[in-house]
């Protein structure tokens, strides 16, 4: 019998190069545990950190989640590591968790996206002082702006379009309702209306209706823009896949030529947690 003493790096050796698929894998799952959990100090700090404070630790992660946000850790449109893997890692429990991210899912910050989890929301900036078409705001974030068709056609001015347009009876209009996109992701529901002398078939607008009516000589230069917070109902929460009741962003536009002759108006939802709106005064 031949003599061999078994050391630790023997006994490694010999089970690795039994199994080497099984310590492959082994040391493969080590690394990603480590490397995230890397990542959620990197967000959240030490564990202990929280119980030093008397704010309830929900209130704490939210803040924790924003700081890094508002600091570059956390990128837009980047996720968020798995509500399972921050509770274990930061010993607080999962519902915790699960408070901290749902408020900030409310407030626009966060997207949660079934089956995916949890992102940064991709904020696009819709800078109110200035009068820019759907298309021009999308591609100045270098996203491509598209649309999905719903409805469009020609037709009598009713009472409200009369009003808004000062149009007299029997005045025609094209009107155009779309889905708006970026990146082939609805983020928008466009409703327009136009005086028919203006635009006279809505089939014209393939893209921007700006650059349609631009083509046409008729190009809004200034307008005036309301904006409100609604509750989507059903229908149309849909067309942006999202839940009904959740909160958008509605902007009621009216547009003008320089002689002051009303040329659109248009009713839009955006996405609250992908639009921002931004003024100088």
């Amino acid at each position: 019998m031949s003599n061999y003493i078994f050391t630790a790096e023997n006994i490694m050796t010999a089970t690795t190069a039994d199994n080497p698929a099984t310590s492959a894998t082994e040391f493969s799952e080590t690394d990603k545990a480590s490397s995230q959990n890397a990542f959620i100090s990197r967000i959240f700090g030490e564990p202990n950190s929280l119980k030093d404070s008397a704010t309830p630790l929900y209130l704490q992660l939210q803040s924790l989640i924003q700081q890094a946000i508002d600091c570059g850790t956390l990128e837009r449109g980047s996720a968020l590591p798995a509500e399972r893997e921050i509770a274990q890692y930061m010993k607080v429990s999962r519902v915790t968790v699960k408070r901290a991210i749902s408020e900030l899912v409310t407030e626009g910050l966060l997207v949660q996206r079934q089956g995916a989890g949890t992102f940064v929301a991709e904020r696009m900036v819709h800078k109110l002082d200035r009068l820019n078409s759907f298309s021009e705001v999308i591609e100045s974030v270098a996203k491509h702006p598209d649309s999905l068709w719903i409805e469009r056609g020609i037709g009598l001015a009713n009472r409200e379009e009369q009003t808004r347009l000062e149009l007299p009876s029997g005045a025609e209009v094209v009107r155009m309702f779309r889905v708006r996109m970026a990146d082939e992701t609805p983020v928008a529901l466009e409703y327009a209306v136009v005086p028919r002398r203006f635009l006279d078939n809505p089939f014209e607008v393939t893209g921007s209706l700006y650059e349609a009516l631009a083509r046409a000589g008729s190009r809004p230069v200034k307008a005036v823009q309301k904006l409100r917070a609604v509750a989507l109902e059903e229908t149309f929460a849909d067309y942006l896949n999202i839940d009904a009741g959740i909160p958008v962003i509605v902007m009621e536009r009216r547009g003008f030529l320089a002689d002051n002759t009303p040329v659109e108006y248009s009713r839009s939802h955006f996405l609250g947690d992908t639009f921002e709106f931004e003024a100088e005064v």
